[in-house]
């Protein structure tokens, strides 16, 4: 048990994000399908998972901080693992988002408005304390090196983009028209720049290394997948945008802007679509090539593929177009599959001693 605690490294969370995220897609499905009644069930057993993930890693998860701080403080300092720290607040608005989706199938909506808050303001909070932490620690290391640069580092631009997405849900759901909405309006657009502008910097700087080093070793080829994390969000919040406009006083009407939230919407999606199968043909190669066993990172396949889809879903639902239904429905049951072989080779993971041990 002591050696769980010692060595529950930050990037636990991803498990969280990845089966919060398969739980909205799943409901996007159902939707789809006419409230298909089975899958509903299964987007609501797969939300009851996650809130379970989240309450069962974040004792170890805190504990350790007190227990172990030199454990965590080279966690922290180290310029791979470090980068998943974010993904314990990302998963409170992952949660955020789920219990939007698919807690009004269960709850009446009026009695999820303050979970969802709360979640919001928790989450956001740490996305941005380990936004300053990570980049201080970056701007501060003088071991920095080309080969250091891999995808894990999107994952603080992603924390700060998805921060948006649960704000507009927030604001046309239960805010609009006051003080509390444009407050969550103004954080949720300054998350947005932050994300954004960190994903182009970012992006520049691992895309450089990709081109000019060598490929990542196996054990972090997963990360990729992250890359397409960043404007599959970005489409999702543009689609809950249009209807957060109205709701602040902000003199901004959705229907002067809705055309250009179409036009950018599009051109993100089809940005996710071109790094889809990028990814799918690295994937490949490293099979062909290097190998590709089965480690812990394997998990940085799911929750970008999850946002994939629902980024499908969401641009689908203001752009009625036979492709992006297609989208979600096969990028969907294939994260399923994914996520039920990654789980399944986890839990031996665990159960062979394996799982906390030092990297």
């Amino acid at each position: 048990m002591a050696n769980a605690i010692r060595y529950f490294g930050p990037q636990w969370f991803g498990t969280v994000m990845g089966t919060g995220a398969l739980a909205i897609s799943l409901a996007l499905v159902s939707e789809r399908w006419d409230s298909n009644r089975p899958l509903e069930v299964v987007s609501q057993i797969f939300l009851f998972l996650t809130i379970t993930m989240f309450a069962l890693y974040i004792a170890p998860w805190t504990i350790r901080f007190f227990k172990y701080p030199a454990e965590v403080k080279q966690d922290l300092n180290h310029l791979i693992k470090g980068q998943f720290f974010p993904t314990m607040p990302i998963s409170l608005i992952v949660i955020g988002i789920a219990l939007a989706k698919i807690g009004p199938t269960m709850w009446s909506v009026s009695s999820l408005r303050v979970p969802i808050l709360t979640l919001f303001i928790a989450g956001t909070i740490g996305i941005f304390i380990f936004g300053f932490i990570l980049v201080t620690v970056m701007y501060r290391s003088r071991t920095v090196e080309l080969g250091h640069g891999v995808y894990a580092w999107y994952i603080p631009p992603v924390s700060h983009l998805i921060i948006p997405v649960l704000g507009f849900i927030l604001i046309a759901r239960y805010y609009s028209g006051t003080f509390m909405g444009d407050a969550v309006f103004v954080v949720s657009m300054a998350a947005w720049g932050i994300g954004f502008f960190l994903f182009l910097f970012v992006g520049s700087i691992v895309y450089h290394r990709y081109a000019y080093g060598n490929l990542p070793l196996p054990r972090v080829a997963p990360t990729f997948m992250i890359g397409i994390a960043p404007t599959a969000i970005m489409t999702v919040a543009l689609v809950k945008l249009v209807p957060a406009i109205n709701g602040v006083s902000f003199g901004l009407d959705s229907a002067q802007v809705l055309p250009v939230i179409k036009l950018f919407a599009l051109a993100m999606w089809g940005f996710s679509v071109w790094w889809f199968i990028l990814t799918a043909i690295l994937f490949f190669y490293y099979l062909k090539t290097m190998g590709h066993p089965f480690v812990f990172a394997w998990w940085a396949y799911t929750f970008p593929l999850g946002a994939f889809a629902i980024s499908a879903g969401s641009i689908g639902s203001i752009m009625d177009f036979p492709a992006f239904w297609y989208n979600l429905y096969i990028v969907n049951f294939l994260l399923l599959f994914v996520w039920i072989i990654i789980a399944c080779l986890t839990i031996r993971l665990v159960w062979q001693g394996k799982a906390f041990m030092p990297e």
